[in-house]
């Protein structure tokens, strides 16, 4: 059964510009508009952590494949705490060795059709401890 509760439909508050701490939880490769190579990433702002928005994404951080773009991944790289020198044959395998890394995002904001989005302004190096496993219990599993 489900009722519908307008006081309930406010639920997340918007993703305010400051700094997060989040987890990469998802890419895709695509092409951008003007056809370029690109790594799209998501993020999740970690629910471990005290602050705002807890457990909000921050959606399609565009990582252009451009010699004017290369900072953005060389800015990611050490946020993620890649060792320097480390070399990549792919910008898939380097999506790969993204995921799921802790990170502190400098989150901005961006107008599109009249709403305000978060954008991914820069990163940092994560000031919290890294996430813990999860534990699963035989309870979780169905046999």
């Amino acid at each position: 059964m489900f009722k519908v509760d307008h006081s309930k439909g406010d639920g997340f508050e918007p993703i305010k510009p400051g700094e997060y701490e989040v987890t990469v939880i998802n890419y895709e490769l695509k092409k951008s508009s003007t056809g370029k190579n690109m790594v799209v990433v998501d993020y999740e702002i970690r629910s471990d952590v005290d602050q705002p928005c807890q457990g909000q994404k921050i959606l399609f951080d565009n990582f252009v494949v451009s010699d004017n773009t290369e900072w953005r991944f060389q800015q990611a790289s050490k946020a993620a705490q890649f060792p320097d020198g480390m070399s990549f044959n792919s910008y898939k395998e380097w999506a790969d060795a993204f995921l799921n890394k802790p990170l502190r995002l400098v989150v901005g904001e961006r107008e599109y059709n009249g709403k305000k989005n978060p954008q991914v302004n820069g990163f940092k190096v994560s000031e919290a401890s890294a996430p813990s496993g999860i534990t699963i219990s035989d309870d979780d599993v169905p046999f």
